[in-house]
């Protein structure tokens, strides 16, 4: 149906509306939910409306945004939200994993990496002592880790009340390499290998550049229903995190409307006041919340002329090219394993020897498709009671580079590596295969779900300038940019949310 206002060439301004949210990423959905629940009219526009295209789901819409696993999501918003009466549930809430090696060495640890550092022979003291130095630094960074960007004075008050030991522990995790930090606790070995494959899993910074061993640390800050470092999966898949979202957003009046394409972001007298479609039409408002890039944001949706200069150098910083890419396969029956029964309700992580990650970074970062790829693979259907195991597996691979959507040739490539991957613990993968479904992310932007992700204090730094939202008063920003380390968390909506309303109070006082 043709709008009214465009039928008439005319443009309509509707009102009435107290906060507008660009965008229905979970962080989005989360800041919607804090807003209403305050009492605002909260209108949340989704990402088709905004410039931006849905996230690729599967047919199922059981995977979100290449996440399959959870690790990290806020526990102060899952109390907020009361998200366990919205659904919220784990089939598996301290995931084991099994570490396949290209020598045919086979690892398995417990969910629980405490207890599973006692039994990691011959490596096992090693590792206790790796994983409690990794467990208190994270503890004590993670008000800073999941707090709003910028705001850490509380942080560094702390740190200079802390014993010296933990404030070397803390800056060593932070600023140097993975290679050298894990180095320091294995000199060599399977746990090593297994280790390192963990800390570049998924980061933009190979495991040789300083700060490389901070997203590690960032990712066991969280927890899963109170277990710090563990690995989750959600019953009904990742897309079930999403709808408790929406329904806890619903439940506070969150009104989710699709709508026309936006135009810009209302900027009047260094305030946002809304948002313009493409029709013309605007939805104005006080607040604003922005879940979209960065770029979309404020280059395309605001432009440069109302930023700060300083502001658009920060956001323009050349992002790197190391990504992620997310192979679904839909399999015949299940595979055969390769060496012991393969445990179908494992996490099962592919780690290849330093030598070769090495080399894969720099294969990646130069555009080249990696021969060796960390894979991270888990099959879903073990975990659905009413289904054979063994059938739908899902797989993230890293470091891959960016390959646009429509580039067949090197998808093909792509795919064939992650294969090859997937038969160090499947030989038999390939025959099985009855379809598949590649998503990588495009050439551009190096944003959302598949990006990789910076060192933690790089991550802070941008997070802070981005969500200083170019001093534009009204608006707020919670995008992939403002999050800290990757996959579903929400603190960065909540984050957004309660800076609003915040500031709303104090201007009301």
């Amino acid at each position: 149906m043709t709008d009214d206002g465009a039928a008439f060439g005319t443009t309509r301004i509707e009102g009435g509306v107290d906060a507008i949210v660009l965008g229905d990423a979970p962080d989005g959905v989360v800041a919607a939910a804090y807003l209403a629940r305050a009492g605002l009219r909260t209108v949340l526009l989704e990402a088709a409306s905004a410039s931006q295209k849905p996230a690729p789901q599967d047919p199922d819409g059981k995977f979100l945004s290449g996440e399959h696993l959870f690790h990290a999501l806020d526990p102060q918003m899952i109390d907020d939200l009361d998200l366990y009466s919205c659904g919220v549930a784990y089939a598996a809430r301290r995931l084991g994993v099994a570490y396949y090696f290209e020598d045919g060495e086979l690892l398995k640890l417990g969910g629980d990496l405490r207890a599973a550092a006692q039994d990691a022979e011959p490596d096992g003291d090693a590792f206790m002592r790796f994983v409690t130095d990794a467990f208190e630094a994270s503890s004590f960074l993670r008000p800073v880790l999941s707090g709003p960007p910028g705001v850490n004075a509380q942080f560094r008050t702390a740190l200079g009340a802390a014993s010296p030991r933990l404030v070397n522990l803390i800056e060593r995790w932070m600023t140097q390499s993975a290679e050298s930090v894990i180095g320091d606790y294995f000199p060599d070995g399977a746990v090593k290998t297994a280790m390192l494959a963990e800390a570049a899993f998924r980061s933009a910074a190979p495991p040789y550049e300083p700060m490389s061993a901070s997203p590690l640390l960032a990712r066991w800050s969280g927890e899963i229903a109170g277990l710090q470092g563990a690995v989750g999966y959600a019953q009904g898949g990742a897309g079930s995190i999403v709808d408790a979202l929406r329904r806890a957003a619903q439940k506070a009046k969150v009104e989710f409307r699709a709508a026309s394409p936006i135009a810009r972001i209302l900027i009047e007298k260094d305030r946002a006041a809304g948002v313009e479609f493409d029709t013309g039409n605007q939805l104005r408002a006080p607040i604003v919340v922005a879940a979209l890039d960065a770029d979309t944001t404020y280059r395309k949706l605001i432009g440069s002329a109302l930023l700060d200069r300083s502001f658009q150098r920060a956001i323009s910083m050349r992002k790197r090219t190391i990504s992620t890419a997310h192979l679904t396969l839909t399999l015949s029956d299940a595979p055969a394993s390769a060496g012991e029964t393969l445990d179908l309700r494992r996490r099962l992580m592919v780690a290849p020897p330093i030598e070769r990650l090495r080399q894969a970074f720099i294969e990646a970062a130069n555009g080249d498709v990696p021969d060796a790829l960390i894979v991270e693979a888990i099959f879903e259907d073990a975990f659905d009671d009413e289904t054979p195991g063994g059938r739908r597996l899902s797989l993230l691979a890293h470091p891959a580079p960016q390959i646009r959507a429509d580039d067949d040739a090197r998808r093909d490539v792509l795919r064939n590596a992650i294969l090859s991957a997937a038969e160090t613990f499947a030989p038999d993968i390939r025959s099985l295969i009855e379809s598949d479904r590649l998503l990588t992310i495009a050439s551009s932007p190096a944003s959302g779900a598949f990006a990789g992700r910076e060192g933690v204090y790089r991550q802070l730094s941008q997070a802070a300038n981005v969500v200083s939202a170019g001093m534009i008063g009204g608006l707020y920003f919670c995008g992939p940019e403002a999050q800290i380390g990757y996959g579903v968390n929400g603190a960065a909506g909540r984050n957004a949310a309660l800076a609003a309303l915040n500031k709303t109070a104090r201007a009301a006082a």
